[in-house]
Order: structure tokens, then sequence, then C-alpha cells
């Protein structure tokens, strides 16, 4: 627990001093050697030097070039259900990021859910796996690093069309669509790669998807000004916005769910554990909400009791009787705030598109 605590605060001092000219040009020295081995690695692909293999089915990539927080989940979960309703069995093959690993025999594939029955549990299967499987009770979902060997797992199960959920980077597989879903405020960050910044890889690796979906996009300015960064490099691909606002709230530990307005004006104490929390932050002043304090951990944390038992103590200190958080989070704290004498919720989202041939345009080489 304390190594964890340890880790949230590097996180947190990183964030906040990244922006230093001093810090920055050291980390820049990071994102130099990074820069080098990602195109190196592009570099072997091209030559074919590393090989991109094929597999029996259609594949669909959702990805991004920034580290999280764009919206991958939302909307893998959104194809899929899209696909199931016309018919197709659809396999999504997650990577299964921080999960925890157990038995040796599974650590490179896990059956989080066969299409009828979830099979494991968030720290086994990592908590975006196991919220796909939750969001999308019919869809086969395997968590694993090795792409390949999960996606053989779940054509064996029956699986027609795969998905491959946080894939764009992963280029050992091949895909017949390389759907790119960047930030609408921040898409390449702050233009430098990691360390320095957040970007996986340069803005000129957009040319190697199909089509890009734009996440976020509510402030008009910002959106006219990242459409333009990104036509520097989409080639006429087609770019779809995509935003999501609060639904509903669900209780985590009551048997409960509530639309905005009947907590709004509300006092809460919102948490998350998320690669974007100034969007959840957003879409929660959005509803209403009288946020006290937003305790943010580092992207997929790992939820203890005493990090429950310490959100209790701030609530307890600023008398409220709610704490809001992420769906993604509230996967990992369902047996962790049972008893607690203050009410857990989640955020439901809906997404919204401008368009009603979004899914069409996005997934224009898969034919019905």
């Amino acid at each position: 627990m304390y190594f964890k605590k340890l880790q949230n605060e590097f996180f947190l001092i990183y964030k906040r001093i990244r922006s230093n000219f001093f810090i920055r040009l050291l980390l820049s020295t990071g994102s130099i050697f990074y820069f080098l081995a990602y195109k190196t690695r592009l570099l072997f692909y091209r030559l074919r030097l590393l090989q991109t293999q094929k597999i029996a089915s259609i594949v669909i990539s959702v990805g991004n070039i920034t580290c999280g927080g764009t919206g991958k989940t939302p909307l893998t979960i959104e194809i899929a259900k899209y696909l199931i309703k016309k018919g197709y069995k659809v396999g999504i093959l997650s990577r299964g990021y921080k999960r925890k690993i157990t038995d040796r025999e599974n650590k490179e594939n896990i059956l989080v859910s066969d299409g009828q029955e979830i099979m494991t549990d968030p720290e086994r299967s990592g908590d975006e796996a196991y919220l796909i499987a939750k969001s999308v009770s019919k869809a086969i979902v395997l968590s694993g690093a090795n792409r390949i060997q999960t996606a053989q797992s779940a054509l064996k199960l029956g699986a027609q069309i795969l998905i491959l959920d946080d894939g764009f980077q992963y280029l050992r597989l091949h895909r017949n669509e390389n759907i790119l879903i960047l930030d609408g405020e921040k898409p390449f960050d702050n233009g430098y790669l990691l360390p320095a910044g957040e970007l996986r890889e340069l803005p000129d690796s957009i040319k190697r998807a199909t089509s890009i979906v734009l996440s976020n996009s509510k402030n008009p300015t910002l959106k006219t000004e990242t459409l333009n960064k990104i036509k520097e490099y989409a080639s006429g691909k087609p770019i779809i916005e995509m935003n999501y606002k609060i639904k509903s709230f669900k209780g985590i530990n009551v048997i409960r769910t509530v639309n905005p307005n009947e907590i709004k004006d509300k006092k809460i104490i919102a948490f998350s554990g998320i690669g974007n929390p100034k969007s959840f932050n957003d879409s929660l002043i959005e509803t209403g909400l009288n946020i006290i304090e937003h305790i943010i951990y580092t992207d997929h944390h790992n939820y203890e009791f005493e990090d429950i038992s310490k959100l209790i103590d701030i609530a307890k200190k600023y008398n409220i009787e709610d704490l809001v958080t992420t769906e993604k989070d509230a996967v990992k704290i369902e047996h962790l705030c049972g008893g607690a004498p203050v009410t857990f919720w989640h955020s439901v989202l809906e997404i919204t598109w401008n368009t009603d041939e979004n899914f069409d345009k996005i997934l224009s080489n898969i034919k019905s």
C-alpha cells in the first residue's frame, strides 16, 4: 500500500512540474530515446523484419496516440453493441493493463466473458476488460498482452468480428479498420513524446488510421483548432465527433439509480483513477453537482480498503453523504464499500454523435 501511495504522489507531482523548463529539458532527453525506439520499431515493420499477422476474421482496432483519457473503452463498447445488433458474434481483445496475475497458466490469456457469463474479476482481467464484459454481455471478452493468442482463442469460441481495444500501437495484428480516437481539447497533449509529454507517437501517425473519432469536442474554438491540426495528416479520411454526457448515477453500495436532477446542487466528493480526470470533473459540473473535493489517483488505480476508508473520512470531514466516481473505477470498489456509512455512486455515460451515419463512416470497410 505504501508503494502504491508513493506511486500516486509521484504521478501527481509529475503532472504539476513537467511544464517547468528545466524539468521538461531533462525529460526531453528520455523522449529522444523513446522517439528512436518507436521509429525504429515502425521501420522494422515497414521493412518486414517484424511481421504483421493476418487471422481469419475481420479485425477492428480502436486506439489513440496519447496515454489514456480519450474514451477508447466507451467507443469500443458502442461499436460492439452496434455489431451485435447487426447479428455478428463479437470478440473483444483487451490488453488487461495493470491486472493482477496469480495463475501462471493464464498469464498471457484470460477469458473474461464467454458471451454468456463473466468468468473472472477485475483484478485478474483488468478494469477495462471487466467493464467491457459487464457492459456488453453478449460479447466474448479476453484479456492478455499477446493479442495474437487472444484473437485465436476468441475465434475458437465463435467470434466473427474482433475488436482490438487500445490497439493502435499493436502492429503485430493486421486490422481491417484502424480507428484513431483523439481528445478534442488536447489531441497531442503538450506536443512532447513520453516522458516529457503523454504522446505515444507523433501526430504524423494519424496517416495509419482509417478514420478519426474526435471526443470531448464541446468547445467550438478548440474544436476548430484541433480539426485544422488533424486535417494536416488525415488525407480526407472521415472525422467523426463524439461527446459523452452523464445520463444517470447508479448506486455502488445501494440498489438505486437516479437521474442527475435528483442529486443536483448536492455537495459531493468525487474521486477517479482515469486518464483524463478533468473530463470527468467537467461532466459532473455540467450536471450541476457541487464538487467539494476531487481525489485523483493514477490511471487504472487498484483500490484497497485503506483508500475507501480515507474517502469516507474526507466525506465525514465535510459532512457529505455522497461520493461519485466513474464506471471504470466502480468495478474495482464494489466489494470494498458494501457496508460504508455513505453512498457511493458511479456515473453512467451517454454517447452523442454529430452525425447519424457515424458507424457507416468509421466502419466503412466492414460490409453488412
